[in-house]
């Protein structure tokens, strides 16, 4: 059986030091292997390309089977195909034994709700992925990524279809004067293609690295094969405030501990049947807590539309909260007093103190209201999903984090609060 960490990591005042030493040495662009036989990722990935049709027997030659003008319409369905439950379990079992063991992560832990399935073609020259890091894409600080490719690009002359990356306190000097000489993308690629290197790998490996290794391809493939492969985050509670605008939940899926939770979340009923509970939906948008304060009211409620029409929900009509009254009297006016289903944006736009948030969840399971939360996907409909619900408020650690959700852990985000305090202050 796998034995994990779960006792606290360290003491408060130590945890950005524990994150640093973890960033700068166990996920610092290091390639990590297991049995291949156990996680057949890519054994999956071909299958589902053969599954809509095509004749493939290996995924170096997917362009000799896929056309090109289809290439982006399988890439957008396998990344939504990991989203499957048989996908998920097996994704779940290797995080735990895995990345969880091998990158000493501490449960509990959350993954990407969907993988990035990307296809690399030798046959479009002028298509590559750029260098890049995480962080200048919106993630945090504490996210780790891991890059998975699904054929053997472990050669030398398979360099140009492997993802080139450089180490990270390299990466961080490199990103500075990038910024700061303001470098175009001609000038970063040639900058950073001279000191990055390539990731070697195959099925049954993968790299494991963070929000600052710069990395990508940096140049087309020329080898004449594809490359097949999937990159995806995981976050560790300790640090669920700490993951910029990927925030949990929404972006972060949280996994089971074990293999016995697994089952049990696995044989739980479809919760579809308690939204039709004869109750009328009503929208609610609101722009009154620290994460949903820059979101438009027009977005929520793009969102909120979508999020209806997939799950065949009616809705009659919406109500806002009031500017700058922060105790939230619509929604609470919606929970407690009216006969009826709440259609929200998010989990973080329910009430920041964790008292008064308690209150209005445990009213809304007593009174028979289901919630909806679009971003997350999640429903309130019974105690439950009320323990399900909580267990993502406490991992981002929402009310009492260290920064506002939804802003980034960076020297940039520090200099725009710098300049906000000193206009408030004049």
């Amino acid at each position: 059986m796998t034995e994990h960490i779960t006792e606290p990591l360290v003491a408060a005042n130590d945890i950005d030091a524990a994150l640093e030493l973890s960033l700068t040495t166990v996920w610092d662009a290091k390639v990590y292997s297991w049995d291949n036989s156990k996680y057949p990722f890519n054994e999956w990935i071909l299958d589902r390309v053969r599954g809509m049709g095509y004749k493939l027997d290996d995924l170096s030659y997917l362009h000799e089977s896929v056309p090109l003008g289809e290439v982006y319409t399988v890439t957008k369905q396998l990344c939504a195909d990991t989203n499957l439950p048989e996908f998920r379990r097996m994704l779940n079992r290797f995080v735990r034994e895995q990345v969880v063991t091998q990158g000493k992560l501490r449960l509990p832990v959350a993954v990407q709700r969907f993988m990035n399935v990307r296809i690399m073609l030798p046959t479009t020259p002028e298509l590559f992925f750029p260098y890049h890091t995480g962080l200048l894409y919106g993630h945090g600080i504490a996210s780790r990524s891991m890059w998975l490719p699904f054929v053997d690009v472990t050669a030398d002359e398979d360099r140009s279809r492997s993802m080139q990356i450089i180490g990270i306190k390299r990466s961080r000097e490199l990103i500075k004067q990038a910024i700061e000489n303001r470098l175009n993308m001609q000038q970063m690629t040639e900058l950073f293609g001279k000191e990055s290197w390539q990731i070697k790998a195959g099925p049954g490996s993968g790299c494991f690295f963070t929000q600052e290794n710069i990395h990508g391809s940096g140049r087309p493939n020329t080898t004449g094969r594809t490359r097949v492969s999937m990159d995806f985050r995981i976050s560790e509670g300790i640090y669920g405030d700490y993951l910029g605008r990927k925030i949990p939940a929404g972006y972060f899926h949280l996994i089971p501990d074990t293999e016995e939770e697994e089952e049990a979340l696995a044989a739980r009923p479809p919760r579809e049947k308690a939204f039709a509970n004869g109750k009328p939906n009503i929208f609610y948008v609101a722009n009154n807590t620290a994460s949903t304060y820059g979101i438009p009211v027009h977005l929520q409620r793009y969102m909120l539309v979508d999020y209806s029409k997939k799950k065949s929900l009616e809705f009659n009509y919406e109500l806002f909260d009031l500017e700058d009254m922060m105790h939230l009297p619509t929604l609470w006016h919606l929970v407690q007093d009216r006969e009826c289903n709440v259609i929200m944006y998010s989990i973080f736009a329910l009430p920041e103190d964790e008292d008064d948030r308690n209150r209005m969840l445990e009213t809304a399971v007593k009174r028979g209201g289901v919630i909806h939360f679009v971003n997350e996907d999640l429903q309130l409909t019974n105690a439950d999903d009320l323990k399900e619900i909580k267990k993502y408020l406490e991992f981002s650690k929402y009310g009492r984090s260290r920064l506002p959700i939804g802003l980034p852990l960076s020297g940039l985000s520090k200099s725009y609060f710098e300049k906000w305090s000193a206009s408030l202050a004049g």
